[in-house]
């Protein structure tokens, strides 16, 4: 480790969900099918009530946080587990345990809960877990590329320090950028390239340093009050992309994608991005995404207007211009 992470408490080991799960007392599960299936049957002390995550409608969580019972919530899965878990935690002032089942997001250490809302994403909430336990066991049970796929949230700090120096220069920053935030974000990605073949072997020593990066992150952007330093153009065009596909990739995959293109246009080496995938087994060819040439095609022609729409951050995603640039060469990007 470069670093001594701030954050949440969390537990890290090899099979102690089960564990974590049986002393727990009651307990509304909030999961999703796959990471349930691998450990309801070991379980002895089962939930209350089982809540499927998915819908992340502002709408539809304070319809579960209303009719939840007033017990303990834990969060079972990805991004959408832990987001919903926290969002009824937060209207009902519950307590909260986290069990991440892939390191593919940074919602488990993250405060508020990325909603799903008029067409767009925003941040909302102030979850504060008692407890993140991160099992490295059940990450390795996940297919791997959920695992890799966990770059994406950190290698974001790629450009989006990079727009938030642009947005300065351009008398747009909201938040006061200074040049030793570039100094942080750096030394989140030189741990990134540092720990990347240990996310590719699935090692503890990996995983256990991925699952660091997204807590320092996390306890930076509420400490911080945004999250300016890791989410920029890139997330704007992963945004773009599911407003104009109606669909969605895993989210690290579809960032990384982002990072690859922005960092492009930014003149950021790229080249260091590339470097950083590739050691850490991440897909990032178009055809192992199941994603077309024209769907990245048509997100980028849609993401300036739909970054000023749904008023992001000032960013290089407002300069894209597409008599500018040439189409053959941004898919030659992805397709390495």
């Amino acid at each position: 480790m470069t670093f001594n992470a701030n954050g949440f408490n969390v537990t890290y080991g090899n099979d102690i969900a089960v564990t974590a799960l049986e002393e727990i007392g009651n307990y509304v599960l909030v999961t999703q099918p796959e990471p349930w299936a691998l450990l309801k049957n070991r379980v002895t002390n089962q939930p209350v009530q089982i809540i499927q995550s998915g819908d992340l409608a502002p709408e539809h969580l304070d319809h579960l946080a209303e009719t939840s019972p007033s017990t303990t919530i834990v969060g079972l899965g990805g991004g959408s587990a832990m987001d919903t878990a926290k969002w009824i935690h937060w209207r009902r002032s519950l307590p909260l345990i986290q069990l991440p089942s892939l390191p593919s997001v940074d919602a488990c250490f993250t405060r508020m809960s990325a909603l799903r809302d008029r067409g767009g994403v925003r941040y909302e909430g102030d979850a504060v877990p008692e407890m993140v336990y991160v099992d490295f066991e059940l990450f390795r049970a996940a297919p791997r590329v959920m695992v890799t796929s966990g770059i994406g949230d950190v290698l974001s700090c790629h450009t989006a320090w990079f727009d938030w120096r642009f947005a300065s220069q351009e008398k747009q920053d909201e938040f006061g950028w200074t040049p030793e935030l570039a100094t942080i974000s750096q030394t989140y990605l030189d741990e990134l390239y540092d720990c990347a073949p240990g996310i590719s072997e699935l090692t503890d020593d990996g995983l256990r340093r991925l699952m660091e990066l997204h807590r320092d992150i996390g306890w930076r952007c509420h400490e911080w009050g945004h999250a300016r330093f890791e989410e920029g153009s890139e997330h704007f065009f992963a945004y773009t992309f599911e407003e104009v596909t109606g669909r969605t990739i895993l989210h690290g995959e579809l960032v990384s994608m982002g990072v690859q293109i922005m960092s492009h246009f930014q003149g950021n080496n790229p080249e260091r991005v590339r470097e950083t995938i590739a050691r850490a087994g991440t897909r990032h060819r178009l055809s192992e995404l199941n994603v077309t040439e024209g769907e990245v095609l048509e997100s980028l022609r849609r993401l300036p207007s739909f970054t000023i729409e749904q008023n992001h951050w000032y960013s290089f995603a407002r300069m894209l211009k597409p008599n500018e640039y040439n189409d053959k060469e941004i898919i030659s990007l992805l397709n390495w």
